[in-house]
């Protein structure tokens, strides 16, 4: 996924500074793939993606006051994408979870075309233990694994330190280990 290069994103940031509509388009042009991808890992249901993602959007161009350059502005998105898609949570904190849908998302490392059925029954799988991590768990592993995420980047958007992003990832990991594990001798 591209990024803006230093001089353009300081232009971007700038633009939005100023109010100037050309440069959210930029940001959405830029950005916008990876933030639906990074929520909806987190909140897993394609419905309110877009929603969130907007919200997220009209955040950052309301809010780039608060943007204060110590990072790029790709990781301060993240971050307000990140804590939207938290918040949301929060709000639904009642509603029963839906599974993980996104193909693309699960990592294939790839069998014949014979193994189709089980690496369908793999994902399945896969995606409901992801779906069932506690959400620290689970938004930490679509940073990390899914996004691609480096863990400095990782601890800038949740403004964790190194040493927490690699703990909570090793938990994580261990948790999504033992619940397929578990199902597999279940």
């Amino acid at each position: 996924m591209p990024r803006a290069a230093p001089g353009e994103e300081n232009a971007i940031v700038a633009g939005l500074r100023a109010g100037d509509p050309e440069a959210l388009r930029r940001v959405v042009e830029l950005y916008q793939g990876r933030i639906f991808a990074l929520i909806y890992g987190i909140v897993r249901d394609s419905h309110e993606v877009e929603d969130i993602a907007q919200e997220v959007f009209l955040k950052v161009f309301t809010r780039i006051a608060a943007f204060d350059g110590r990072s790029s502005l790709y990781t301060w998105l993240y971050r307000v994408a990140a804590n939207a898609a938290k918040d949301h949570l929060k709000r639904r904190s009642r509603r029963p979870a839906l599974p993980l849908e996104d193909e693309a998302a699960i990592r294939d490392e790839g069998e014949g075309p014979a193994g189709s059925a089980e690496k369908e029954e793999r994902r399945r799988l896969v995606r409901e233990a992801i779906a069932a991590l506690p959400t620290r768990y689970r938004t930490i592993l679509v940073l990390r694994e899914l996004e691609g995420l480096a863990y400095s980047e990782i601890a800038a958007v949740l403004e964790i330190s190194e040493g927490t992003v690699e703990s909570r990832l090793h938990r994580a990991r261990a948790r999504l280990k033992r619940s397929l594990e578990s199902h597999a001798h279940g």
